[in-house]
């Protein structure tokens, strides 16, 4: 027969276990609150038309145009962006960009999380070379204008993807890209529109 001691730290056992229990569990709810649930709740893949800003150092613009991309769910609350062959006078290169990333949210917005060693950048020449008498505001090596330049994974992006900028109701993504090379730029990249 159980004592009424026995009994007491039975239900202060079963108590702390329980309450154990539902603080992993709430824990692990706003865990995945800050990731895959995220994507899904605001709707943040698909196709997107970007404006791409390459900038010396990023103040400077040096060009500035729009390509289309995509943003894909990779699965455990990665989200990854990807665009190729833009290019825009006077650079001599076309640029493509393939960069993953995690969100999380905050009052302002969510915001964008480099991972790192998975964000590329790449600098072709164009079909028949890039032209050596273009200006960019900076010198590129005579090595880089046959080669191109490349991060080999270690560009970083940085930034937000604002809630319902301008009463719009979509969200815009709104992001800083050091690619990782030897040059002096940043390149701003911004949707303008999704398209599905």
């Amino acid at each position: 027969m159980f004592t009424k001691s026995i009994i007491r730290k039975l239900t202060y056992f079963l108590f702390f276990l329980l309450s154990g229990l539902m603080l992993f569990s709430c824990s692990k709810e706003d865990e995945d609150t800050g990731g895959s649930t995220l994507i899904k709740q605001y709707g943040l893949t698909g196709q997107y038309r970007f404006q791409v800003i390459p900038t010396m150092m990023g103040t400077i613009p040096i060009a500035t145009g729009t390509v289309d991309g995509t943003v894909s769910d990779e699965g455990n609350g990665v989200l990854r962006l990807r665009f190729n062959g833009f290019r825009a006078n006077p650079m001599p290169f076309e640029m493509s960009v393939d960069a993953s990333f995690t969100i999380s949210e905050t009052a302002k917005g969510l915001l964008v999380q480099n991972i790192e060693g998975k964000s590329f950048f790449d600098a072709d020449p164009p079909a028949g070379g890039a032209d050596p008498d273009v200006d960019p505001g900076f010198e590129i090596p005579e090595e880089a204008l046959k080669k191109g330049l490349h991060s080999n994974g270690k560009s970083k992006l940085t930034g937000t993807i604002d809630k319902n900028p301008n009463g719009s109701g979509a969200m815009q993504y709104d992001l800083k890209l050091d690619p990782a090379v030897s040059l002096p730029v940043v390149v701003i990249i911004k949707s303008v529109q999704k398209l599905n």
